[in-house]
C-alpha cells in the first residue's frame, strides 16, 4: 500500500520513519509532543513509500525488557507491528472503540480511502466518543 496523506489532514502530525533506521532514532521521534506512533515505510517518506507497519513506544519497551539497551541499535522493522488495525475516517468513535477492544491495541490508523488521515490512540477516541448522560 502506498504511503500517502490527504493534504491538510491530521496526517501532518503523523510521523514516518524508514524501515532501515535505528530504534534509537525512532525513540527521538516518539519523544516529540503529540507523537504517539510512527508509520514505518519502505522507501522515501513520501507518496511512493510502502507501509510496512506501525511502531509505538510499547513495542520498544517490550523489546528492551528482553534484550536491554541493545534494542536501541536494532533496525525499526525488527520491532514493527505489520498488521495494524485501520478504520475509515467516517467510522463513528463508538465503533472505533470496539475495534480497539476487539484487537487489543492502543493505536489504529484512520484512513480516507487509501490515504492515511491520522493515527488515533484509544485515549483520543475515548475523548471524542459521545458520553452517556449522567442525568437521573
Amino acid at each position: 500500500m502506498s504511503a500517502s496523506q490527504k493534504p491538510g489532514s491530521q496526517a501532518s502530525r503523523v510521523r514516518h520513519i524508514r524501515m532501515d533506521r535505528s530504534v534509537r532514532e525512532a525513540m527521538r521521534l516518539l519523544s516529540a509532543p503529540d507523537v504517539d506512533a510512527l508509520i514505518v515505510v519502505d522507501g522515501a517518506c513520501d507518496e511512493t513509500a510502502s507501509f510496512i507497519g506501525i511502531l509505538t513506544e510499547r513495542e520498544i519497551f517490550r523489546s528492551m525488557s528482553d534484550k536491554g539497551l541493545e534494542t536501541l541499535d536494532s533496525l525499526v522493522w525488527m520491532l514493527t507491528t505489520p498488521e495494524f488495525v485501520t478504520a475509515d475516517v467516517r467510522t463513528p468513535p463508538a465503533d472505533r472503540l470496539q475495534l480497539f477492544c476487539a484487537h487489543k491495541t492502543n493505536h489504529i490508523a484512520i484512513m480516507d480511502g487509501l490515504c492515511l488521515h491520522s493515527i488515533q490512540s484509544i485515549w483520543d477516541c475515548v475523548a471524542e466518543a459521545p458520553h452517556a448522560s449522567t442525568a437521573p
